[in-house]
């Protein structure tokens, strides 16, 4: 398993607020995260961050994106 990222650490890799990773936990389609437990911590494996980024790459406006 590679490192796990606190939220601090996985806002300041992708330039988003905290407030942002969890919002989009909650409305779905953020960036895949582990639970610790059941009111527990979340980490996010940074191997799967860069994935996220790299999917969400454009090189403009018209670029749809991998698929």
């Amino acid at each position: 398993m590679n490192r796990l990222m606190t939220e601090q650490e996985t806002a300041l890799m992708v330039g988003m607020s905290v407030h942002w990773l969890r919002r989009k936990r909650w409305e779905g389609g953020g960036i895949p995260f582990i639970k610790m437990s059941q009111r527990g911590a979340v980490r996010y494996e940074e191997e799967t961050v860069r994935q996220y980024l790299d999917a969400h790459f454009r090189t403009s406006t018209h670029d749809p994106g991998r698929r």
